[in-house]
């Protein structure tokens, strides 16, 4: 099962304390969840572990999984990543300097840089957004273009096509109103 598959019906099947969908969730995302504790931590053995705690949290309080759920699986291994560094900072060892900058910069990595398959993600995210413009209506389309790609003000757009600048506000109401009904699915992600 590919991760495009982990749908809402699979996530509710979950919420009800079904283990076939809980088993087609962890083999789907098993490990590109471990790649992604691997691109934070250089112990293989540590990141599995991680992900497998992330797992059986998501089993322990399946009641309040929601969909989607691949940004929550990413960012709650990125935060077990941050937890095991830190945890292995405050260990009672003594660090040497190396060690030591080696974990700070590790959990400077984890907090500002995006998961390298994110990149491919938000390429696919921004394809998305770029065909949902494109299906607006034509005049509600180049309203948006300019106004959001080209940053053009309002006067200025009613002023280029010869449109009343309520008439210009109006086509922006109506192009993010249609957007974010198409686009729900990922507006879900950024309210989070």
């Amino acid at each position: 099962m590919n991760i495009s598959r982990i749908n809402e019906d699979i996530i509710e099947q979950i919420r009800k304390g079904s283990e076939k969908a809980f088993s087609d969730l962890f083999s789907t995302y098993y490990s590109y969840l471990n790649a992604v504790a691997l691109c934070y931590l250089v112990d293989k053995e540590a990141g599995a572990e991680i992900v497998n705690d992330v797992f059986i949290n998501i089993w322990n309080r399946r009641d309040t999984l929601s969909y989607p759920i691949h940004y929550y699986l990413v960012r709650s291994v990125q935060n077990g990543c941050l937890n095991y560094i830190r945890a292995q900072r405050s260990q009672q060892n003594v660090l040497d300097e190396h060690k030591e900058q080696m974990l700070a910069f590790q959990e400077n990595y984890i907090q500002s840089t995006p998961v390298p398959l994110q990149y491919v993600e938000m390429r696919q995210t921004e394809e998305e957004i770029r065909l949902a413009v494109n299906q607006l209506p034509s005049k509600c389309r180049i309203v948006f273009e300019e106004y959001f790609y080209a940053g053009k003000t309002v006067d200025v757009i009613a002023d280029n096509m010869g449109l009343t600048v309520s008439t210009v506000r109006v086509q922006l109401k109506n192009a993010t109103d249609r957007l974010k009904q198409t686009l729900k699915h990922l507006l879900l992600f950024f309210i989070c």
